[in-house]
């Protein structure tokens, strides 16, 4: 039986099947926990107090530079519970001439063991603009990564992390003598997903899959990047880039899903076996 959101200590909690995930928002309405069977995927403040936990921000970053936009990724959302979900709005974040509210629903579903998240952007300024979304999960190292093999990856003026193409898929085993910078990839997918295993368990996340011609300028479908003092790394991905007319919003769903490995599936690259445990995960 479903049990709504419950809020503790200023956090919302899902609890479901093996599934436990933390939003926070006074932070951002920031996911800053989640775990299978009690194993967490994702860093905490304690790793890096800006840079942590499953956030959300408009791209192109060349549009508002660094660091990211306060009320977006790190201001109190408003909001609640209502049914089994959870949705929550950010004030209105601005920089360079941007104007923008980002929304965020957050939803169970029982049948798949899967959280939904409905994510939305509205251009709150007075002219046309132009964004995708795009969720960035902070996981720890020592994991590996990957995703339909599209696009050849490419660096965009950063180092390119090195990764191995093995039966139609990219993977990102990360090494840590391999990190000598912030390093990152960027590359178009294929299918509509991003998987990262992290100490046995595998967190799938799914999404509309988005053609190279649709990406953000700068940006890609499939991004993933190391920081050079090797305590996490992104596994983020793009939807979309749209354009809005002053106060129009869009839309773009996620999907995650959370699961431990069996006990004799090894998590190798070019593993067939990871791969249909994949599918099987999100068919």
């Amino acid at each position: 039986m479903l049990v709504p959101p419950i809020e503790r200590e200023g956090r919302y909690v899902f609890e479901f099947g093996s599934t436990r995930l933390e939003v926070d928002p006074r932070v951002g309405a920031r996911v800053v926990s989640l775990s299978c069977a009690g194993t967490e995927l994702l860093t905490g403040p304690d790793v890096d107090p800006l840079n942590y936990g499953s956030t959300f921000w408009p791209s192109p970053q060349a549009a508002w530079e660094w660091p990211p936009i306060e009320e977006i990724d790190a201001g109190p959302y408003s909001g609640g519970v209502s049914g089994s979900s959870l949705t929550l709005r950010s004030e209105v974040g601005t920089r360079n001439g941007l104007a923008i509210r980002v929304g965020k629903r957050f939803t169970p579903n029982l049948q798949r063991e899967a959280i939904e998240i409905e994510y939305s952007i509205q251009n709150a300024g007075t002219v046309f603009r132009q964004f995708a979304p795009w969720e960035i999960t902070r996981v720890f190292p020592n994991g590996l990564t990957f995703y339909p093999t599209g696009g050849a990856p490419v660096g965009n003026g950063l180092p390119l992390l090195a990764t191995i193409e093995a039966a139609g898929h990219t993977w990102f085993r990360y090494a840590s003598d391999a990190i000598t910078a912030n390093q990152k990839l960027f590359a178009d997918g294929a299918g509509g997903w991003l998987a990262h295993v992290g100490h046995d368990v595998l967190l799938v996340k799914t999404f509309a899959d988005t053609p190279a011609a649709k990406q953000a300028p700068g940006e890609a479908e499939i991004e993933i990047y190391a920081n050079a003092a090797k305590t996490y790394v992104e596994v983020e991905q793009q939807g979309a880039y749209t354009g809005l007319e002053p106060g129009q919003v869009m839309t773009w769903l996620v999907t995650w899903y959370v699961r431990k490995l069996p006990p004799t599936l090894v998590p190798e690259v070019g593993s067939t076996d990871l791969l249909a445990f994949v599918t099987k995960t999100i068919e």
